[in-house]
């Protein structure tokens, strides 16, 4: 089924352009590849993108690839502002997800466990609750949660 006539130029114009990011983000260098990527043929892909209608099928194989939560697209064009991902982020035209990195993040727990166990333990002395996170750390390392040697 094709969208409604009810999607304004707006929506379909946002829609094009969250699509269009996340292609980017994915690494897909071109329309054509996504299309490809999605089981579709260029045109309906390219269609998407330049902001005029196309059928919910199109839509759905492009979540489904893209990795877009189902129904987000047909949200969009019923007025939403963004697309939810399938990893619980959220996309908004023209901002940048930030994900720390490994070693920010091990660093960021290590920070994390002094401060809960001073607050929680202040009898404990800094020898322990440094060794306290330590051993934290490696249990996370151990279990694949932070990088090694971190």
């Amino acid at each position: 089924m094709v969208a409604t006539a009810d999607n304004t130029p707006r929506h379909l114009q946002l829609l094009a352009a969250l699509v269009r990011q996340r292609r980017v983000a994915l690494g897909f260098s071109s329309k054509e590849k996504a299309a490809e990527a999605c089981g579709l043929s260029h045109m309906p892909y390219r269609n998407v993108e330049a902001g005029r209608p196309v059928s919910d099928l199109t839509y759905a194989k492009i979540e489904n690839r893209f990795g877009i939560i189902p129904g987000s697209c047909r949200g969009v064009l019923d007025g939403a502002d963004s697309v939810k991902l399938l990893d619980g982020t959220e996309l908004i035209h023209g901002a940048k997800i930030n994900r720390p990195s490994l070693a920010e993040m091990t660093e960021e727990v290590r920070q994390v466990i002094n401060a809960a166990a001073s607050l929680t333990a202040p009898e404990l002395t800094l020898g322990q609750a440094q060794e306290m996170t330590q051993l934290v750390v490696k249990e996370l390392q151990r279990r694949g949660i932070l990088p090694s040697g971190s």
